[in-house]
């Protein structure tokens, strides 16, 4: 399992484009088109982490009690 979804330099890159007036560069333009195209399972993988530790940490508590 990846820590991150973004680079160091893609998350550079999106803060600067962010705290500017959002100039729509080559780079912005594909990080976005990425986005769009990644978001739904990143979405997805999400949710499924979520499931993961809710039932972990829920049998984790019956155990206990």
């Amino acid at each position: 399992m990846h820590p991150r979804i973004l680079s160091p330099l893609e998350e550079r890159q999106i803060r600067a484009f962010l705290k500017q007036d959002g100039e729509k560069n080559l780079n912005m333009r594909v990080l976005a088109s990425r986005a769009r195209k990644n978001l739904p399972k990143i979405k997805e993988d999400l949710e499924l982490l979520d499931r993961l530790l809710t039932t972990y940490e829920n049998e984790t508590k019956k155990g206990k009690a």
